[in-house]
């Protein structure tokens, strides 16, 4: 009875998911009897594995249409679980959205909640028990609907993080007062600058992009495209440029330090981005809250941008780049959450630079494969 008061909330990665779903499914006898005993050890444990949108995405992106049907089935099968509440249809799957959207008004409603409180807050809300049923709704098949456009993200988020996080042009420790006294090229030469940051770009997209990705160049040259096209609607300045860029993203002036460097300014205009996809069914006007929620308040932004600061280098930038970051933010609500080897080396660097870090997660590990999980939670 204790086991079901207190669930021990246990994190998998996605690979952990399919290994147990293979194995429950496989022609081998032995194969059967081991995700048996993983599924005996989670209930006899009082062990829940927590389930989010980011799983089911991973789990579905797969051109294999009747692989992704028994993936579905077996988590529809399932009798306990943990999931991420979704704000909208009851049924609908949560992940780092929903989280971050309930951190924000938990923190709005609680003005005095350090990250640990809002933490707290927001898993009244957020962590719900139930059944497989109760993630995916009453007819599963359904949701084969969704798998091209689960397949069509993947492809998009290899090009994605190939662009974002490459060091290409890096501006990021320059002061955003130099670039607000700057001055413009002409046409003609941002134009010829365009041209080698595309080749550029390309070559480091061939060189540690996804090697999933066929055709770096098609890549390279999309981006600078949409760069491209935006030059003959320039404002007469840099500081308006720069001001119009940033109010999109909703940063005002009054929001930068005089002394701020483009990877701040930037950086919290991704941190109002996400508020505000976050929260946009809410009701509450988003300036109300841009005044009354900052950055340090907010658990999941707390824990993806510590990852993306102190992550190590990659030789290769995979687009599942994505959702490992989102699936490190259930550390804020999971005993424990299982990574992948960068990941994990993500949140030891982090730990020891943030060490409020370690306040509001929780166990971060790593295992092989799932049939060795047990012996990191204990028999």
């Amino acid at each position: 009875m204790n086991a079901l008061l207190k669930p021990f909330i246990l994190a998998l990665d996605t690979s952990h998911l399919a290994g147990w779903i293979r194995d429950s499914l496989s022609r081998k006898s032995a194969e059967r009897q081991q995700a048996r005993g993983f599924s005996e050890w989670l209930k006899n444990r009082g062990v829940l594995p927590i389930l989010t949108l980011h799983h089911l995405e991973e789990l579905c992106a797969h051109e294999d249409a009747g692989l992704v049907q028994s993936r579905i089935r077996f988590l529809h099968s399932l009798p306990f679980i943990a999931r991420i509440a979704h704000r909208g249809p009851p049924t609908a799957p949560g992940g780092v959205t929903s989280m971050m959207g309930a951190e924000v008004l938990a923190a709005y409603a609680n003005p005095e909640f350090d990250a640990v409180r809002v933490r707290d807050a927001a898993a009244v809300y957020l962590i719900q028990v139930g059944s497989g049923e109760d993630f995916l709704g009453p007819d599963p098949d359904l949701l084969l609907a969704l798998r091209e456009i689960f397949l069509e993200r993947s492809r998009n988020a290899r090009a994605l993080v190939a662009v974002t996080r490459t060091n290409v042009v890096d501006i990021s420790t320059k002061p955003i007062s130099e670039l607000l006294n700057g001055q413009f090229r002409t046409e003609e030469g941002v134009r010829r600058q365009l041209e080698v940051i595309e080749g550029s770009l390309a070559l480091d997209i061939l060189r540690h992009g996804d090697k999933r990705i066929e055709e770096p160049r098609a890549v390279s040259a999309g981006f600078i495209r949409q760069v491209a096209d935006a030059i003959d609607n320039l404002p007469q300045s840099a500081a308006a440029l720069i001001w119009e860029s940033l109010a999109a993203q909703g940063v005002e002036p009054s929001d930068v330090r005089a002394d701020a460097t483009v990877g701040e300014v930037l950086e919290y205009g991704l941190f109002l981005q996400q508020m505000r996809i976050s929260t946009q069914d809410s009701g509450i006007p988003f300036r109300d809250l841009k005044r009354s929620v900052s950055m340090d308040r907010v658990p999941s932004w707390i824990i993806s941008s510590e990852l993306r600061r102190h992550g190590p280098p990659l030789k290769e930038r995979k687009g599942s780049e994505l959702n490992d970051t989102h699936l490190a933010c259930l550390a804020a609500y999971a005993d424990l959450t299982l990574v992948d080897k960068r990941t994990l080396e993500g949140f030891r660097r982090a730990r020891w630079k943030v060490p409020g870090l370690n306040l509001i997660c929780g166990g971060v590990d790593r295992a092989s494969n799932y049939h060795d999980v047990s012996a990191l939670v204990g028999p």
